[in-house]
């Protein structure tokens, strides 16, 4: 077929070459849910790779170079006592402060690496700490010292070795695992980086209409020495299938061992851990159980997703436990002892143009009725080991920030489009609500606004949170009716009202 206009028959190629050069050349997809809503629409757009993104950060294409840097600053403003989420180093107190950061991220088909350097300076004011016992110490309010006000470091670090997607290496900064954008029960941006060992697939492999993914992690967690020294071990796996649907479901199993003058416990057990049984009557020939039970902290989630690429729509689940059982009979007879549920969605083909976008997440990590019924003292509700500083990492959780006997509803829509996005959301969320009454309460409006100007994102970050029942307040009474009134006649007891305003500037450039 002739061509009528050889100017546009001599661009096109080059608009065509251009777009591919665009989507092969992005090295990977961040760990850090700042991000996530516009990688997620750039693969709706067909811009980026297609794929599941439950486990990050997720490189692409290893069997090519590839380059980026991303620049970000951010400046902060905060009137009360902090309480921010997936927020890593990056967390910050009562006053002002800045944040500043490189990340180069390299890729070629024998080695990976990221590196993010930062520095961030703060000027914090005291604030009142709310005293809570237990797995319900370690919450994202705590006060931090002035020796944090300014420091520097790496944000992320990771060096992989690998041939095909296949590798080891060493990683020290942002991971998530989980379908969320808000919460996930194993891993989440929301504490500082944890160093780790790492082997298995750093990209998503590909056969035919299938994609696997795979990969071990090792982290010490203290500077003490064997059998004292304490490890986070981790298997993850995931199946996508590719077709009018795509499929994904995974797992992610971890152990907390260690840390007791018992035995002879050092890395290779830890390492091995997570390929034990699944029931503890398969554990009963080990020397570190009694009976079948040990001393350690397991969790294990399974993951599902569903992507309609036509509609431009996810939906999403992850379940949890966190306790062994001793026979299959015992998951049947009770299958919601110790579960934990994480639902949600997020539409991105909402109008004409499908520049809308809305999302639901549901975080469920109440103590339940079978929990109950087994007596608590015989039964752990999340993140409730002492001797594992209840799943925290320098005083924050490295899973679900909203911790122990919880809950956490985030809804959010607004308009997204490649120059400008603003997102209102809503978040509800609820601490000791079984163990404790009444439950701790918090309540976020937050406003997501940026604006994208000769490449780079220009944001503005609001949001006014509302707390009540801090400390878990007891002094009750009730009415002649039967129902409960504090005794300072209704008013909600140990309340705050906390104001964060986040001015930030970003770009990301891919050779």
């Amino acid at each position: 077929m002739k061509c009528r206009n050889k100017k546009i028959c001599f661009k096109l190629p080059l608009v065509v070459i251009a777009s591919l050069s665009m989507i092969y050349s992005q090295t990977h997809i961040s760990a850090d849910p700042y991000s996530l809503l516009i990688d997620e629409k750039l693969q709706f757009q067909g811009i980026a790779p297609m794929q599941s993104n439950i486990f990050r950060p997720i490189f692409f294409n290893t069997d090519s170079v590839s380059f980026s840097l991303s620049l970000r600053r951010e400046n902060y403003f905060n009137n009360n006592a902090p309480n921010q989420e997936n927020m890593d180093v990056r967390y910050f107190s009562k006053g002002v402060g800045n944040f500043n950061s490189i990340s180069m991220a390299f890729n070629s088909p024998f080695f990976s690496f990221l590196a993010e350097p930062y520095i961030m300076l703060n000027n914090y004011k005291a604030t009142t700490d709310i005293f809570r016992a237990d797995e319900f110490s370690v919450l994202n309010d705590r006060q931090l010292d002035r020796s944090e006000s300014s420091f520097s470091g790496f944000r992320n670090l990771l060096a992989v070795i690998h041939y095909k997607g296949l590798g080891f290496g060493w990683h020290s900064g942002n991971r998530w695992w989980g379908p969320g954008i808000h919460s996930t029960l194993q891993m989440t941006n929301n504490t500082q980086p944890i160093p780790a060992q790492i082997i298995g697939t750093i990209q998503e492999l590909r056969f035919g209409s299938f994609g696997f993914y795979a990969m071990h992690t090792i982290a010490k967690l203290n500077d003490k020495k064997d059998p004292l020294s304490t490890y986070f071990t981790s298997l993850n796996g995931q199946i996508t299938w590719y077709g009018p649907l795509i499929i994904s479901t995974g797992f992610s199993r971890n152990y907390l061992s260690g840390g007791l003058n018992t035995g002879t416990w050092n890395q290779s057990d830890a390492r091995k851990i997570v390929f034990e049984g699944l029931l503890t009557s398969n554990l009963m020939k080990y020397e570190y159980t009694v009976g079948g039970h040990d001393a350690w902290d397991q969790t294990i989630s399974t993951y599902f997703s569903i992507i309609l690429p036509q509609r431009d729509i996810k939906f999403y689940a992850e379940l949890g436990f966190n306790d062994n059982r001793m026979y299959l009979a015992d998951f049947v007879s009770q299958p919601d002892h110790t579960l934990a549920t994480i639902i949600g969605i997020r539409d991105f083909g909402v109008g004409r143009n499908k520049n809308w976008v809305y999302g639901f997440e549901w975080s469920n990590l109440m103590v339940s009725y079978s929990s109950r019924h087994r007596g608590m003292g015989g039964t752990p509700s999340w993140y409730s080991r002492n001797i594992y500083s209840y799943s925290s990492y320098k005083g924050r959780r490295w899973a679900a920030h909203s911790g122990a006997d919880s809950d956490d509803w985030y809804l959010y829509a607004g308009y997204l489009s490649d120059k400008l996005m603003i997102i209102p959301a809503l978040n509800y969320e609820r601490h000791g609500i079984v163990i404790h009454r009444p439950a701790e309460v918090k309540f976020e409006f937050r406003l997501d606004s940026r604006f994208k100007y000769m490449g780079y994102w220009i944001g503005l970050y609001i949001e006014r949170q509302y707390e009540s029942f801090l400390g878990f307040p007891d002094y009750f009474y009730e009415d002649k009716y039967g129902n409960e009134i504090n005794s300072s006649e209704g008013s909600f007891a140990n309340s705050r009202v906390t104001n964060t305003l986040i001015l930030s500037l970003s770009r990301k450039i891919d050779f």
